[in-house]
């Protein structure tokens, strides 16, 4: 079930890797802004209606718990325990307008001023941050396969920042400039994206209604993507008119003003087929993919989340690659071949990184008795729990725990499971380093 999964992720990854193909025409014609409209809010409405259906579907014909609109819509008033306590709505809001909109305002502008192959600097630079990142907060140690993966990176957009150096009379410098600031930008927006979309918590009667019905949490999923996409929307509004009114920099001042000059013809623009391609292709079916693959993904070996990171680069290897076949992208070969080689070891790299950083940890409780159902529900919340079993004889709950580092299983230990009023006792059955994946 596992291969069958990380098959979606790939196929997530290449579909993704298309937007330099459905958008180069685009460009000459259509304001980038209108192009990330009607992506993303055909595509938020799309992901609505077929989670609603979702649950039309539960409530009315399937033999499973009802699914209540109401649960979702009210915890988005609650806060996200896992992102720094801030409100859920607040969280939607920052994933929607800096992580989405903001992030491809910077990779179409990438795109457009200077060339994909430049643009696709913005995916590894990110990669990089999110490594000093989670190395800054002791989330991930940096081992020395860690450190190759990094240092192939650095390689890589040097290659390519050489490359394009080379063609600065034909671009021109200014240019190749402002564009570089753009994919700092889109580096920077989706590195906080990556961060942010999977400290995601569910409140106690979340979980309560996804053991007994688990299409809610792919339901929640959709809810939760799409509200990621309309909010995003919604806040871009007040952004162009900031920008419209103190033009800061003036290829976006162009764009927003082409924007708002073509919204008449809106309807025109959306039936244009490479826009739905763009919509259907890259936006929808990816997004599904993913859907799928975290709904049935098995916690065992490596994680969803896990291979996501590893299979993270597929995306600026597919863009590279059908770049230079498709959108008339002018790199030489010699380079491409290198550049794809080395980032597909990188992938080797990172998969050695995550197999040998990860270790799996289960953990017996004992407690008091009445407080099952209580500590159970609170176990779930806790980050790096993946399972919590019930158990009769000498322990009551077993927990599957997956951790950075030995040193992560004792902090859940000592600093959050020994302080939830009821437990008793807490024995470590079996540490073990995920060595392989099968």
């Amino acid at each position: 079930m596992e291969n069958k999964n990380i098959i979606y992720i790939i196929i997530a990854g290449l579909l993704w890797s298309l937007v330099p193909i459905f958008v180069s025409d685009l460009f000459s014609s259509i304001s980038i802004i209108m192009i990330i409209f009607l992506r993303f809010f055909i595509s938020g409405i799309i992901l609505l209606l077929i989670g609603s259906l979702i649950v039309y579907f539960n409530n009315r014909y399937w033999e499973k718990q009802k699914i209540s609109l109401k649960l979702i819509l009210k915890s988005i008033l609650t806060r996200n325990e896992k992102f720094y306590n801030i409100r859920y709505f607040t969280y939607l809001s920052l994933l929607g307008f800096f992580g989405v909109i903001l992030q491809i305002i910077g990779y179409f502008l990438a795109l457009k001023l200077t060339s994909v192959s430049f643009a696709m600097i913005g995916f590894q630079l990110s990669i990089i941050i999110i490594a000093v990142y989670e190395h800054g907060i002791r989330l991930e140690k940096l081992d020395i396969f860690k450190i190759l993966y990094l240092i192939i990176l650095i390689f890589c957009i040097s290659i390519i920042i050489y490359v394009k150096s080379q063609e600065v009379k034909e671009v021109g410098t200014p240019e190749l400039l402002i564009g570089g600031i753009y994919v700092l930008l889109f580096a920077l927006c989706i590195s906080l994206l990556n961060i942010g979309i999977n400290r995601d918590s569910y409140s106690e009667a979340e979980i309560k209604l996804i053991n007994k019905n688990s299409n809610y949490k792919i339901v929640r999923m959709l809810f939760k993507i799409s509200l990621t996409f309309l909010i995003g929307i919604a806040f871009l509004f007040p952004f162009l008119l900031f920008i419209f009114f103190v033009p800061l920099e003036i290829n976006l001042y162009k764009e927003i003003k082409l924007f708002f000059n073509q919204f008449a013809n809106i309807w025109s623009i959306l039936c244009n087929w490479e826009m739905i391609l763009l919509i259907i292709f890259s936006t929808i079916i990816p997004y599904i993919l993913i859907f799928i693959a975290s709904f049935n993904w098995i916690p065992h070996n490596l994680s969803y989340g896990q291979w996501s990171s590893i299979l993270s680069i597929i995306e600026p290897i597919g863009g590279l690659v059908f770049g230079v076949l498709f959108v008339n992208e002018m790199f030489p070969l010699g380079y491409l071949v290198i550049i794809v080689f080395l980032l597909i070891i990188s992938i080797l790299f990172r998969y050695i990184n995550e197999s040998r950083n990860k270790i799996n940890a289960y953990i017996l409780i004992g407690q008091k008795q009445g407080f099952m159902k209580v500590i159970q529900l609170q176990l779930l919340q806790l980050e790096g729990v993946e399972r919590v079993r019930s158990l009769i004889g000498t322990h009551d709950i077993l927990i599957d725990v997956k951790t950075n580092s030995i040193r992560d299983v004792y902090h859940l230990i000592n600093e959050e499971l020994k302080i939830i009023d009821g437990i008793e006792s807490v024995d470590i059955l079996f540490i073990d380093k995920i060595n392989k994946y099968t």
